[in-house]
């Protein structure tokens, strides 16, 4: 599903405005109605409850007028409170105020909302930025207290559409409606916090101008499918691939387990886990469908680089260590080995302050770093990083070449030529120790495959969380564990089983 900033919403609307003919006043006409039926959806029969409007000087407010006279209309008590002086109002959201005011809906200019069932945050809408502040902060202030049912039109008022920021009073909504298509605040955290349910309605953007414009950004959604490495009948395992993972040390051979299992589990013909010769005998009495090789202590780049000859893929850094020898066969096998190579953990621990290496890498790369790993490979701070998660990943990945899963509550997939993903849900049960080992050993699972290095990294993202949604119905967010999550990779992998959508339409 596409995903429009702020910018390109106008853009799309403007499209449909000057191209299409499509009256400006008849989009706001429909982004009302398609909220009203929204909210009606979600919250049942509106006549006889006392419903609070709030809306402000912009369009935003101009939806707000014309959803107040159409739930008038069904019967509801409406009350409209203007966040600014009249003459501010301009425009379609004039022509609104107007019919408002002419059937006679009362204009109150109390910021409290006592008795109110329904209040409809109608004040800042996607345009906002920076910090709430007077007359607006104090009413989000006492919406948020309220016990009303609270839903806002577009946004929740005090976010940022494009980046989910919030400022420090932003309304808490029980219902966001938002128009046309969803925008990047909606998926990313805090903004994500800010509502319980989010519905996507159509106000007569003519569909075409939407799929056919090229936004930058998608939704890692169930669509996601339809991309995967098909599978036929008359196939062997090596027609799905090869892959060799370099995993482990002492004491952290678990991460070694999970990762090349996870690499069967999510489709690959043959796995092999290299590991240092500390942990052989606990990863050969462990594995059985995943095959192991041997690096002594000494030769492991040659060792490694020697059995790649064979392979398709390869996967660096699960629980590898950071010692010497480990960092120096990473840089071996990043520069002398041209097959596709995706590099965790400790991978990227090995060329923390040195990613230049990357670009002197021969094989296509996808790299998996959480908020403090990609802090230390790229040198922006962890706050940098938290405050515009989509500006820094796309820098990085244009910058080196690179496809990058950046991991956090809201996963963001950016492509080497600037595209965006940004993940649907997540669960607090994944936020669990190896669950990052599961999700490198599905992207190498479909690296090997045949998939390319962004079909990888976004449908291994899907399908990664698809499990942990499996495993938290089955198990609960408390006491999940990766294994959970990777006994679950299978089933994820079945269409008929997806997360529930964070988007409804």
């Amino acid at each position: 599903m596409k995903l429009v900033n702020v910018a390109q919403m106008r853009e799309l609307e403007r499209i449909a405005i000057e191209d299409y003919g499509v009256p400006s006043l008849l989009l706001m006409e429909n982004a009302a109605s398609g909220f009203v039926s929204a909210l009606l959806s979600e919250y049942g029969e509106v006549s006889g409850k006392k419903v609070h409007v709030f809306c402000g000087r912009g369009n935003n407010g101009g939806d707000g007028f014309a959803i107040a006279r159409m739930l008038k209309n069904l019967g509801a008590h409406v009350f409209i409170t203007l966040l600014c002086d009249v003459s501010d109002v301009t425009g379609d959201a004039k022509i609104n105020m107007a019919i408002a005011e002419n059937m006679q809906i009362p204009f109150v200019e109390s910021r409290l909302c006592y008795g109110a069932d329904i209040i409809v945050d109608a004040i800042f809408g996607t345009g906002f930025h920076g910090e709430t502040e007077g007359f607006a902060k104090e009413v989000i202030g006492h919406i948020n207290e309220s016990e009303a049912f609270v839903a806002s039109v577009d946004i929740p008022s005090g976010l940022s559409a494009d980046t989910g920021h919030a400022s420090q009073i932003a309304v808490y909504a029980d219902l966001c409606v938002t128009f046309a298509a969803a925008k990047p605040g909606h998926l990313l955290f805090p903004g994500k916090d800010h509502y319980k349910t989010l519905i996507k309605t159509d106000i007569s953007v003519p569909q075409t101008v939407i799929n056919d414009y090229y936004s930058g950004y998608d939704i890692i959604d169930k669509q996601m499918f339809s991309r995967l490495p098909k599978r036929h009948s008359n196939s062997h395992k090596g027609s799905f691939g090869k892959a060799i993972a370099f995993v482990g040390s002492h004491g952290i051979a678990g991460a070694a387990c999970l990762a090349s299992n996870a690499i069967l589990k999510s489709g690959a013909g043959m796995a092999t886990a290299a590991v240092p010769g500390e942990i052989f005998q606990t990863i050969t009495a462990k594995l059985t469908s995943v095959m192991t090789c041997l690096l002594p202590k000494g030769s492991m780049s040659t060792v490694l680089a020697e059995k790649a000859k064979n392979m398709d893929v390869l996967l660096m850094g699960c629980g590898i260590g950071t010692d010497n020898e480990a960092v120096a066969t990473v840089w071996h096998m990043l520069t002398e080995t041209e097959m596709p190579t995706v590099l965790d953990a400790d991978g990227l621990n090995a060329i923390a302050g040195c990613p230049h290496i990357l670009k002197e890498a021969k094989g296509d790369l996808i790299l998996t770093p959480h908020i403090v790993e990609f802090s230390r490979i790229s040198g922006y701070s962890a706050e940098e990083i938290k405050a515009h998660p989509m500006e820094k990943a796309r820098e990085f990945a244009l910058a080196y070449g690179a496809t990058l899963v950046l991991k956090d509550a809201t996963t963001i997939v950016a492509t080497k030529e600037g595209k965006l993903y940004i993940s649907a849900g997540s669960n607090s049960g994944m936020a669990t120790a190896g669950s990052g080992d599961v999700l490198s050993g599905i992207i190498t699972g479909l690296l090997a495959q045949g998939a390319d290095c962004e079909t990888a990294a976004v449908c291994g993202v899907y399908i990664h969380l698809a499990a942990g949604a499996l495993a938290k119905d089955k198990k609960g967010e408390y006491g999940m564990t990766a294994e959970d999550i990777l006994e679950h990779v299978p089933y994820a992998l079945m269409k008929e089983t997806h997360i529930a959508p964070q988007i409804k339409e």
